[in-house]
């Protein structure tokens, strides 16, 4: 795939050379040319005297006709080159639908529960303190006036600006700030860190969030044998001690991203089988999709996280791989190129090679000699899709999956068996060519332009410069839209318009990497914070200082059974604890009536008491 940019009127696209059909569509529009001067200069008939055509409607109904032909074929081409960017996409996304639901299907086994984030089922009371889960708030204006001037339809600016009355232009100097503060990429000029947030946090009673884990929960689960301290995967958490999961690193990020092991910690196992068996089914299959061959190699890499992007367009190769991706030399290539000449099976095989697929953890000798024993590359696909269903039943069965329902598993291979659709409408664009008795007569009827349309040049030009320049125009045009449908038919193998398999591989092998991430980071609420809350909250409702002293539940003592003054006891130290409890009693109406319902249930435990003393005798 050829990537450009929208220049002024498009000129700057006139200077590419490898991938234009313009460029092949010249040899045609200068041998038309070529023929019109053979035609005017030596045809021995006098142009003002005898003319071939009385009329330009013979040729002109030719032309409409073969238009309308090579209209339809680079109409169909460019449709066959859509769908199967649509099909490679579908396919790649519905395997990952497939590995991210098992991934997180499997953290939420039992062998995970201890780091595993509170749930709010499990802390329902939570509703009833008016509290928000917002990760950022926007305070109102302090001043109105303040707040109209800045917030006009053709300003925009943060809500620390109109906090602090700045200005437009300051205002527009803090929001580029937060530009840089909030990126979802990581640049030089990207701060990791919010120092507001932590502000906020500290401060707003109304916000349900601590300060969350970085290591997205792994350092709960992976305790150092030795010392006891936690470690963790992707993050470093020795080196900040027991609040590591919630400070961001100082240094740059590790480009291995969630597949780094900076923590200490190797991934969970089975998501590292998991990662392999779906990055290795894709590459396979787009390694079939471009190069459907049994007798030729198709070799496949090892994928690196965080390694650089595979060129989408193969003229930026690094000299090496261009070395080792073409097997003429420059000038040799260019002229096969200019004439449409295909990449023979040898030359289309370098190139591949050049370029493996690359998977997560790479392939071993094992998993190779089962593929080649595959024959077919649907039958090579489908082994790997074999291998990865065995794996996700399997480990069902034994618990893995936690205790997710058959029927939500059977929703899962659902995914995988419409990847394998997918495949397939891929391999169809790839096995079945463009027809062959349209491509014969549309490159028929391409050549007779070439000798017909100098013809009706010669007879309507009266200026020899016109009517070549008339020539060169129409008959690149007709040859360049045919050139076009021959581009675009078949969509995987003719570099470089094909479609960038490597690319998009290398982006769905990082996706995938992202199970290795855990739990969100902001799932792990900090619990002395929640409590805190809860009782500020609770106590300025109720009317009670922070400082006063806190009003307890009213406790009932023991009756002994070894007296029979016993219920009289009781019933005396019910009301001297009453009496000394009387001041500190909230006045409030709702406090009241929480302290009504604790004296009837106090009442129901004094009679039950009583009636048990009664039932032995002692009153």
């Amino acid at each position: 795939m050829i990537e450009y940019y929208r220049g002024a009127y498009g000129a700057n696209l006139l200077t590419r050379w490898h991938g234009s059909c313009l460029v092949k569509a010249f040899i045609p529009g200068a041998f038309s040319v070529a023929l019109y001067f053979i035609l005017w200069f030596f045809d021995p008939t006098p142009q003002q005297e005898v003319s071939h055509l009385s009329h330009p409607y013979a040729v002109g109904v030719l032309v409409s006709s073969v238009s309308f032909l090579i209209i339809f074929r680079a109409n169909y081409g460019y449709q066959r080159y859509w769908e199967a960017c649509t099909t490679v996409h579908h396919l790649m996304s519905k395997w990952m639908d497939c590995a991210i639901f098992i991934g997180v299907f499997h953290l939420q086994s039992d062998h995970y529960k201890d780091m595993r984030p509170p749930n709010f089922f499990d802390y329902s009371y939570l509703n009833d303190q008016n509290l928000t889960r917002d990760r950022e708030t926007i305070p109102p204006p302090l001043e109105e006036e303040v707040y109209n001037n800045l917030c006009s339809p053709t300003s925009v600016v943060s809500e620390r600006s109109i906090e602090m009355g700045l200005s437009h232009a300051e205002g527009g100097a803090e929001l580029r700030r937060r530009r840089y503060e909030k990126s979802i990429h990581s640049t030089k000029n990207t701060i990791r860190d919010s120092s507001r947030d932590t502000i906020d946090r500290a401060h707003d009673q109304t916000r349900l969030f601590g300060p969350g884990r970085l290591d997205g929960g792994w350092g709960k689960m992976y305790p150092n044998d030795i010392n006891g301290n936690p470690t963790a995967t992707y993050y470093d958490i020795k080196k900040f001690g027991k609040d590591a999961s919630r400070i961001p690193p100082s240094e740059p990020l590790d480009k291995r991203g969630f597949a780094s092991t900076k923590g200490g910690r190797t991934p969970s196992l089975f998501l590292q089988e998991l990662t392999h068996l779906a990055s290795l089914l894709c590459a396979v299959a787009l390694t079939t999709l471009r190069n459907d061959l049994d007798d030729v190699e198709s070799p496949l890499g090892v994928y690196t996280p965080g390694q650089k992007w595979p060129e989408v367009d193969p003229h930026y190769l690094s000299k090496d791989v261009r070395r080792q991706a073409y097997e003429q030399g420059p000038v040799m290539r260019n002229i096969r190129y200019l004439l449409g000449i295909d990449q023979t099976k040898h030359s289309r095989t370098i190139y591949n090679a050049a370029r493996p697929m690359l998977v997560i953890g790479g392939v071993s000798d094992n998993e190779i000699a089962f593929l080649q024993r595959a024959r077919g590359p649907s039958a090579k696909t489908q082994l790997v899709w074999n291998w990865i269903s065995d794996l996700i039943i399997r480990e069902h069965h034994s618990g893995t999956l936690g205790n997710v329902g058959p029927p939500i598993i059977s929703r899962v291979i659902q995914f995988l068996s419409d990847g394998m659709l997918y495949y397939n409408h891929a391999r169809k664009i790839m096995f079945t060519p463009f027809p062959f008795p349209h491509a014969q007569l549309s490159a028929f009827f391409v050549l007779m332009m070439v000798l017909a349309i100098p013809l009706l040049m010669v007879q309507y030009a009266n200026e020899p410069w016109l009517g070549a320049i008339l020539t060169f125009l129409t008959v690149t045009c007709l040859s360049g839209l045919h050139e076009v449908a021959r581009e675009l038919e078949n969509p995987f193998r003719n570099a470089p318009n094909d479609v960038p398999l490597c690319t998009l591989l290398a982006f769905y092998n990082e996706a995938l990497i992202t199970m290795f991430s855990g739990h969100h980071p902001d799932a792990y609420w900090n619990e002395s914070d929640i409590i805190k809350k809860k009782m500020s909250r609770d106590k300025a409702m109720n009317g009670v200082k922070e400082e006063g002293p806190e009003v307890g539940a009213l406790e009932i003592p023991t009756l002994s059974t070894d007296s029979s003054d016993s219920a009289d006891e009781g019933n005396v130290a019910v009301k001297k604890l009453f009496d000394e409890n009387t001041d500190a009693l909230p006045q409030s109406v709702d406090s009241l009536e929480e302290l009504k319902r604790l004296i009837e249930k106090q009442e129901e435990k004094i009679k039950q008491l009583q009636d048990r003393v009664q039932k032995k005798g002692l009153v």
